[in-house]
């Protein structure tokens, strides 16, 4: 395992040398970028668990779900929640991994390059 961990790193380290980062925020962006696929992975992994513990598939668990999920939505004790998850009730909502993965790859890789491109143009 930890050869494999070492040969991701050395591939980001590598990719974020030059884009006027010190070691130290190398490093935290490395941990950042790793923590993301690692969430995620983490989060498919117990879905994947509960679905076979369960016996239900992902429609059936939100159909048996729905009510309390609606109750507690609707409460008023989570009003920025409620109005969210109101909407997404209206439109739906399709909750899928491989989506969060490249959305949330996007924006923290558009982060780095623009506080990079500020750096190298003396913004900093």
């Amino acid at each position: 395992m930890l050869p494999n961990l070492m040969r991701l790193a050395d591939l980001l380290l590598g990719s974020l040398s030059g884009l006027g980062f010190d070691a130290g925020e190398m490093l935290d962006l490395h941990i950042l970028l790793y923590s993301h696929l690692q969430g995620l992975a983490a989060h498919l992994e117990a879905e994947t668990r509960a679905r076979a513990a369960s016996g239900l598939t992902d429609e059936e668990w939100i159909e048996k779900h729905t009510p309390a999920m609606n109750a507690v939505a609707f409460s008023g004790q989570f009003p920025a929640f409620g109005r969210v998850y109101g909407v997404l009730n209206e439109t739906g909502y399709d909750f899928d991994l491989d989506h969060l993965y490249e959305l949330g790859m996007r924006y923290i890789l558009d982060g780095i390059e623009a506080e990079s491109a500020r750096r190298l143009t003396g913004g900093r």
